[in-house]
C-alpha cells in the first residue's frame, strides 16, 4: 500500500461519476449510521469523507450542525464542495490522509468513515488515529469493505494470460479485513466495541457496469503504467468478465464491514 497520494489521485479521476456508479455506499452509510447508538452527534469528523454519503446521513439523522470532512482526493472533496450548499451545516473540508489529518485530539462527538477504511495504509495505526480525535463516551464508525469482496473478480484476474501486474491480484488481502480484525483494532485503541458485523451480499451486474465501478475505486493500481499497456491489460480483464458472466449478469459477492465503537468516559 501506497502512503495515499495515489489513492487520492486516483479518486481525483473518478469524482464526477462517483455518486452514480457507486450508489451502494451510500446505502451502505445509511445502513451504518442507522446503527449508530441515540446520542448527540453535534461536532463530527468523516475520514475519507469522499463526496459526503456518511456527512449527509448523519445531518438527516441527528441534525450534526458541525462536519470537518478529510479526503486526500481535491476532486472528491470539490463534489463535497458543491453539495454544501443545500445542507444546513458549518463544515471544514480538509486535503489529507488518515495518519496525517491536521485535527485536533479529543474534539469531536463521532467520527465516521465510509468505504474509505480499506484503503487506509497501516490499519490499526488508522483506527487509533481516529480514536484519538474523540471525546470521552464519543462515538466511532466504520464502514468498509470486508474480506471475501470481489473474490470472483480475484480468482478472473489469477487466471488472465499473460499475466495482469501482480498488484492488481496482492491487492485483495492487502485492503481487506474481517469483523475479528476490525474490532481487535478498536481494543487496542482503547475503545469498547459496541458492534462488528459483516453482510454479505450476491449482486449481479453487466461486465460494463461491474468495471466501470472497479474502475471508479481501484485506477490508482495503474499509476505510471504506459497507457498501451494498461489498455491491453484492460481489454483482456474485460473479456475474462465477459466470459464469467451468466444470463442474469456477472455475479460477485460484496461483504459490507461494519463497526461501532465507543470511548470511554
Amino acid at each position: 500500500m501506497d502512503d495515499g497520494r495515489q489513492v487520492g489521485e486516483g479518486f481525483d479521476r473518478a469524482a464526477e461519476e462517483y455518486d452514480e456508479v457507486l450508489l451502494h455506499n451510500r446505502q451502505g452509510a445509511a445502513r451504518l449510521v442507522a446503527a449508530l447508538p441515540p446520542g448527540a452527534y453535534g461536532e463530527i469528523l468523516d475520514v475519507g469523507c469522499g463526496t459526503g454519503f456518511v456527512s449527509e446521513e448523519m445531518i438527516a439523522r441527528f441534525g450534526t450542525a458541525r462536519v470537518t470532512g478529510v479526503d486526500p482526493s481535491e476532486g472528491m472533496l470539490e463534489r463535497f464542495r458543491q453539495k454544501l450548499a443545500g445542507l444546513s451545516v458549518e463544515a471544514s473540508l480538509i486535503q489529507a490522509g488518515v495518519h496525517e489529518m491536521p485535527v485536533p485530539d479529543e474534539a469531536f462527538d463521532a467520527v465516521v468513515s465510509g468505504m474509505a477504511f480499506h484503503w487506509f495504509p497501516e490499519k490499526p495505526a488508522a483506527v487509533a488515529a481516529m480514536a484519538r480525535r474523540l471525546r470521552p463516551g464519543g462515538v466511532l464508525g466504520i464502514l468498509a469493505a470486508g474480506t471475501g469482496t470481489d473474490e470472483e473478480f480475484r480468482e478472473i484476474l489469477e487466471g488472465i494470460e499473460p499475466p495482469v501486474p501482480r498488484a492488481w491480484v496482492d491487492v485483495f488481502p492487502l485492503i481487506h479485513r474481517s469483523a475479528g480484525q476490525l474490532a481487535d483494532y478498536m481494543e487496542q485503541a482503547g475503545l469498547e466495541v459496541v458492534d462488528v458485523w459483516e453482510e454479505r451480499r450476491v449482486r449481479r451486474v453487466t461486465p460494463e457496469a461491474y468495471l466501470a465501478r472497479i474502475n471508479a475505486v481501484a485506477s490508482h493500481l495503474s499509476a505510471g503504467m504506459d497507457p498501451d499497456e494498461a489498455a491491453g491489460h484492460g481489454a483482456r480483464v474485460m473479456q475474462g468478465v465477459v466470459d464469467a458472466t451468466g444470463p442474469r449478469g456477472f455475479e460477485y459477492a460484496f461483504v459490507k464491514l461494519f463497526g461501532v465503537a465507543r470511548r470511554p468516559g
